[in-house]
């Protein structure tokens, strides 16, 4: 089973060792040039919980460099990348080869069936976590686990096969058909923490401190709510917000700075409108007010402008 990473990223990065180290057949994918060059070179610096594990090696390529075909790829770039990512992919696709996606955000189903058939398109949601530590160094802590589901199709005996390939490397997958709900889930917890730690410019901690935190929070997942539910998703308020209030403890991940947060620090565009942006737009579809994720979505926008990022 040949996996390939199209984005060799900090998630992308620890999955694909975790899959490496126990022998499967890995090919990383990135255009991030001193992050592909770190690795054609010296190979990975592997990081975890503190302990360093020295290099690991991979076959590695630029879009352009790459050669053969793919079994399963796994999409791990930024939501914004999909549609220019899976264009760049097309020669490479069997016509039995698995997307996974597990992208934070909302909508990616809809680009994803513009390249590829519903039942060769996995989707899911997961809880691992990782990070760079620079170019070619993965740093990461912890575990987690994956709920995935294959879109269409009754057969998914391929997918199974996958998920438990890859749970001998300790992935920790498993199959779910309530997927769809844990996604609106996620992106519920990201439409606040994501998008208020970045406007208050505070860390997750400091955000859950603040006296008026309950109506903010109420604000953004009531319109999360109604529009999921007029879309046909389950979403349950009480779930997400018990989700946010659990990462406020120091402990936890109180201290950390959300990932919206550090791509607008460090110039790059958001995923704002694979989040609140895309509960306004699926909003006005369905004739909900959404003023609230229409508002942040053009403060994130306008913080972008300035800062000039890209």
């Amino acid at each position: 089973m040949k996996t390939l990473f199209a984005g060799a990223g900090a998630l992308g990065s620890r999955f694909a060792y975790m899959l490496s180290q126990n022998g499967a057949d890995v090919t990383l994918m990135d255009d991030w040039q001193p992050h592909v060059e770190k690795l054609k070179k010296d190979g990975l610096k592997v990081i975890i919980d503190g302990d360093d594990l020295g290099y690991h090696h991979f076959p590695v390529f630029y879009p352009e460099e790459l050669e053969g075909e793919f079994d399963v790829v796994f999409v791990a770039v930024k939501s914004m990348q999909l549609p220019s990512t899976m264009e760049k992919l097309k020669p490479f696709l069997k016509e039995d080869t698995k997307v996974l996606c597990i992208l934070n955000g909302l909508g990616h189903v809809d680009t994803l069936k513009e390249f590829v058939q519903p039942e060769n398109i996995l989707i899911g949601v997961t809880l691992w976590t990782s990070g760079l530590g620079g170019p070619g160094i993965l740093d990461a802590v912890g575990t987690g686990k994956t709920e995935i589901k294959q879109v269409a199709g009754e057969d998914t005996r391929k997918t199974r096969e996958i998920i438990e390939r890859y749970n001998q490397a300790g992935l920790n997958f498993h199959y779910s058909d309530n997927v769809e709900q844990s996604i609106w889930h996620k992106a519920g917890l990201n439409g606040v923490l994501n998008t208020y730690c970045t406007l208050i410019d505070c860390n997750i901690n400091q955000y859950g401190s603040y006296s008026g935190e309950d109506a903010l929070t109420d604000a953004v997942l009531d319109e999360f709510v109604a529009v999921g539910r007029a879309l046909g998703v389950a979403v349950n308020k009480a779930i997400i917000k018990a989700n946010i209030h659990s990462c406020f403890d120091p402990k936890t991940a109180g201290l950390h700075y959300p990932s919206l947060y550090q791509d607008m620090k460090n110039g790059r565009l958001t995923e704002i409108d694979y989040l609140n942006g895309y509960v306004a737009r699926r909003g006005k579809e369905q004739g909900i007010k959404t003023p609230v994720c229409d508002l942040i979505t053009h403060l994130i926008h306008a913080k972008e402008e300035v800062n000039g990022n890209h």
